[in-house]
């Protein structure tokens, strides 16, 4: 684990901050999802792109098959919108969009433009309106979205797309490029949002060196943070996207790759304080198959390895630019935003204290534990952390915060 200079409260001063508070987690229900599918047919209502956007959606249903209810959720379901590659339709991810749509994301997997660059980018930008529209409008689909949690991914032609969409944003709160093309006019430029890149050195159509790496190194304006993830020869232009999945090695590319998209729609979603862990975590640095991790934080951003539960303990990451950081905490939920010199504060300043503090690793990022004590009376209690370091232009700045609730 890469070292940090720490200045971690002991067991007893964390169980103090704990003891006593009421913030209880909410009641779910539990991943994986059986998964359901329907052909639609939107209208689109933009003037540009295809009359009709056809498209697959997978989503978690009540049972498993074709045209079943969707599963019934408070606020929504997220959506994901794929755009697929060349010469191939939505429905070939199938696969891909299964592990997504299991755990909690209904699935758009677009089929029109087959031929079409500029009228897929046309599309990807009509399918957000068109989510809107769905989930207003009386069918299958209505108030079973949330309509404000809406991300973009796309493989190859939809991966370079995923940036053209993106420089003119409809409302997607992220991208995530699957073994893209380049994108158009340096549009990588004009993105955003928070974007996460994966291709592999296995990939002999769109190989990573004149397509992924200057896509990645176009991005400047991203917001939160922008990830590069190359994998080795085994994860070739098909396997990545998870079509054509023959062997062992393609399989186990395939998982990589869904797992490193939900842990970017998770954080960028706000859906989960551990979604980072997956992508620019431990995880990923002990995945066998990387061969490279680039990534670049636009602010300082906490997350941990897992919930917390009595008896465990849990390591907390600070993600920053190099220089000095670290995260601060608060035995209380996170509060409204305060502005101070530095940005704005998300913890209660009565109880915050330093939780970890140095100099980002080369790896940026920083780590340290938390001891949760077997102590029943602590279960429903709140953690919160705030990440602070060098921020876009600044050396030192207020960034992201999450909080997590004590199980048993």
């Amino acid at each position: 684990m890469p070292n940090g200079t720490t200045t971690t409260a002991p067991t007893t001063m964390l169980h103090r901050l704990l003891c006593g508070l009421l913030a209880v987690a909410p009641v779910v229900a539990q991943a994986p999802y059986a998964v359901g599918a329907r052909d639609v047919a939107w209208a689109n209502t933009t003037g540009a792109g295809a009359g009709s956007l056809t498209a697959r959606v997978l989503y978690p249903a009540a049972s498993a098959g074709t045209n079943t209810p969707l599963l019934p959720q408070a606020g929504g379901w997220p959506v994901v919108v794929l755009l697929h590659g060349f010469a191939i339709t939505g429905t070939s991810y199938v696969p891909l969009g299964t592990q997504w749509a299991q755990q909690g994301f209904v699935v758009v997997l677009s089929n029109t433009s087959q031929f079409d660059n500029v009228g897929q980018e046309n599309d990807g930008r009509a399918l957000f309106p068109a989510v809107v529209a769905a989930n207003a409008a009386g069918g299958p689909f209505q108030n079973g979205l949330d309509t404000t949690r809406v991300v973009l991914a796309g493989h190859s032609m939809g991966g370079g797309n995923v940036a053209n969409v993106l420089r003119n944003n409809p409302g997607y709160r992220c991208g995530f490029a699957i073994a893209p093309v380049t994108p158009r006019d340096n549009n990588g430029a004009l993105v955003t949002t928070p974007l996460g890149i994966v291709a592999g050195q296995g990939d002999t159509i769109t190989p990573p060196a004149t397509n992924a790496s200057p896509y990645y190194n176009s991005v400047a304006n991203f917001a939160d943070l922008k990830f590069y993830y190359l994998l080795n020869g085994d994860a070739s232009h098909t396997n990545l996207a998870g079509l054509f999945v023959t062997s062992a090695a393609g399989t186990a590319v395939q998982n990589r790759v869904a797992a490193l998209g939900l842990g970017l729609f998770r954080h960028a979603l706000g859906l989960s304080p551990n979604g980072l862990d997956e992508a620019v975590g431990p995880p990923a640095q002990a995945d066998t198959r990387l061969v490279a991790l680039q990534q670049e934080f636009a602010r300082a951003l906490p997350w941990t390895s897992a919930g917390l539960r009595l008896g465990t303990t849990v390591r907390a990451s600070a993600g920053l630019e190099p220089g000095f950081g670290g995260l601060a905490a608060a035995g209380a939920p996170r509060i409204a935003p305060a502005p101070t010199p530095f940005g704005d504060l998300r913890l209660d300043p009565a109880l915050a204290y330093i939780f970890l503090s140095g100099p980002a690793d080369a790896g940026r990022r920083l780590d340290a534990t938390i001891p949760v004590p077997n102590t029943p009376a602590l279960v429903g209690a709140t953690l919160a952390l705030q990440a602070f370091g060098p921020a876009r232009g600044e050396l030192l700045r207020l960034g992201g915060a999450i909080e997590q609730t004590i199980t048993p």
